[in-house]
């Protein structure tokens, strides 16, 4: 169990730092759309150097812009989850999945194989078999795909002395 727990913990880490980077860049991108809002404003206040018109024209394209970016803000602060409450109580509820069933309601074992087997389970009237699909959060356990380096196997090095 404790390594499946650092697998997810090292996925997690890399979503959470996507997360990070991603929101980084729409807080770069709002303190951008502010800055161009400012100068509007100065080009319109100060500078005298624009109309009413067009001035309400980019301060309303502007705005929109800017709620958007807000919203994919908010969007961003959403993805990141506390990872070490999810797989507490991930190593509370899996080992007792057993016992969930047979306590839990009809609807609520039924939510609860969507969960761990979204195809179903198969059985062929004398006993469950193994299921092609079960929750897409295993997927993460899956081992990493090796990466290339650049060093040589010994057998290719060594001279053949035979």
């Amino acid at each position: 169990m404790r390594l499946v727990k650092e697998r997810v913990v090292q996925v997690w880490d890399r979503a959470k730092s996507d997360v990070k980077e991603k929101a980084e860049a729409v807080e770069r991108r709002i303190k951008a759309i502010r800055q161009r809002v400012d100068r509007l404003d100065n080009a319109f206040l100060y500078e005298q150097s624009i109309d009413i018109d067009t001035y309400d024209r980019h301060k309303e394209r502007l705005n929109e812009e800017l709620t958007l970016a807000r919203m994919d803000r908010h969007a961003t602060e959403l993805e990141e989850m506390d990872v070490e409450g999810i797989l507490g109580f991930a190593e509370r509820v899996l080992p007792r999945a057993a016992d969930l069933w047979v306590q839990a309601s009809l609807e609520q074992r039924q939510r609860l194989q969507q969960l761990l087997f979204p195809d179903g389970i198969v059985f062929d009237g004398k006993e469950f078999g193994r299921t092609a699909v079960t929750a897409p959060a295993f997927n993460w356990l899956q081992p990493e795909k090796p990466s290339k380096t650049k060093v040589v196997d010994q057998t290719g090095i060594e001279p053949v002395t035979s």
